[in-house]
């Protein structure tokens, strides 16, 4: 359950550290303004990813029975997993740096972008992503993350925001979450092929059948999300708050099934 609960505040991090560096990018031109600065959302992704991976971290030794700071330090730097946790702690690190510093833009955006790349590829690391030796197959994990992270993020950008002007807002993030929809659905087809084997058996298995469930909350994601982007109104600062947070909160659903996934054995590799 720990180590689930870890994935989950991992998940999280990447939703809130990417709104507030590729979603703010892409939306503040368009009249969105934030209660709280985006550094305060980089500062909240950072210490969520922290406490994700250190959860993570201490859950897997606890289960060996390795407790002592040197069981820490081996497994860090003489695992797979562990040196992933280090890799996505550095990409963190670096995005928190490229954002905060100050760069030139050029320069800041290539950082947070290396940044990003670097995190992502580290938590791919992570979980089943470790029990492959394809880089296909990590990649997958990495673009599926970041894809879920970039969706949620944008959500929690115009939820917890106030758009001056929804109609500008919604053609301005539609791109983004279209792109990543289309980079989910790739990605998520081989990775559930590649765990959970032909979508034929995926009813014989309990991570099959907890990937199907995910599947239908993604399908009510979409269900939401196409509500929303039908709204129209006269009104700029009209804004379909409330289809807003059920898209949301259905895209948090589906980041705990993801979590559970994380932690369930795979059928084709145990």
């Amino acid at each position: 359950m720990t180590a689930g609960f870890a994935h989950f505040l991992m998940f999280l991090a990447v939703a809130v550290l990417l709104a507030a560096s590729l979603v703010w990018r892409r939306l503040a031109p368009h009249g969105l303004t934030l209660p709280r600065h985006p550094f305060a959302w980089l500062g909240a992704g950072f210490w969520l990813m922290l406490t994700g991976l250190a959860l993570n971290v201490a859950a897997t030794l606890s289960a060996l029975g390795f407790t002592t700071p040197g069981d820490v330090i081996d497994y860090l730097l003489t695992t797979g997993p562990g040196r992933a946790a280090l890799v996505t702690l550095l990409g963190t690190t670096l995005l928190l740096v490229a954002e905060v510093g100050e760069w030139s833009a050029p320069v800041a955006r290539s950082g947070a972008a290396a940044g990003v790349t670097v995190m992502l590829w580290g938590l791919a690391g992570l979980g089943h992503g470790a029990d492959h030796e394809s880089v296909l197959v990590r990649a997958a994990h990495a673009l599926h993350s970041g894809a879920m992270g970039g969706w949620v993020g944008g959500m929690l950008m115009l939820v917890v925001g106030r758009p001056t002007h929804w109609t500008r807002m919604a053609r301005a993030f539609s791109p983004l979450a279209l792109t990543c929809v289309v980079v989910l659905g790739v990605s998520g087809v081989l990775m559930g092929v590649s765990h959970a084997g032909p979508p034929g058996q995926w009813t014989a298995s309990p991570y099959g059948r907890t990937l199907l469930l995910k599947l239908l909350a993604v399908l009510g994601v979409l269900t939401a999300a196409w509500r929303v982007r039908r709204h129209r109104s006269d009104r700029p600062a009209d804004v379909p708050f409330l289809a807003l947070r059920v898209e949301l909160g259905l895209l948090l659903v589906v980041l705990v099934l993801t979590a559970v996934l994380v932690i369930s054995a795979s059928p084709t590799h145990g």
